[in-house]
């Protein structure tokens, strides 16, 4: 079993206004210029390749807990980002073969509020056939 924390707020850095800090989740995604989408997409990549340099993960359950900053947030919009961006990045730097669901066998999800330290732990449990 291996765990790890992501972040889920991302910071645009501007050059000519204020920077604006995100909730890196659906509402955001849906509405995000692609290029936007995309540098936030490497941030996750390059966060899981530092985290998971070495690990190489067979079949797997996964397992992830939002700890949200403000009441009202909606955890399982802040999962759907968030994981797509880390799953993408472990197949990316090569800590998973694949993302299918012939490689993650099962997911769950747990959240809280966490107002000092909003983040996604992510669980990796391996599955041995």
């Amino acid at each position: 079993m291996y765990t790890f924390e992501v972040p889920i707020y991302y910071t645009n850095e501007y050059k000519t206004k204020k920077d604006k800090t995100i909730l890196v989740g659906l509402n955001w995604y849906r509405n995000a210029h692609h290029r936007t989408s995309n540098i936030v997409k490497h941030y996750y990549h390059d966060i899981v390749a530092v985290l998971l340099r070495g690990k190489k993960f067979g079949k797997c359950r996964i397992h992830y807990k939002v700890f949200w900053k403000r009441r009202g947030t909606d955890p399982h919009n802040v999962r759907s980002i968030v994981e797509k961006f880390t799953l993408d990045g472990m197949v990316n730097c090569g800590a998973l073969i694949d993302d299918s669901a012939d490689f993650i066998l099962g997911t769950t999800t747990d959240w809280e509020q966490d107002k000092e330290n909003p983040r996604m732990e992510i669980t990796i449990e391996e599955i041995q056939e």
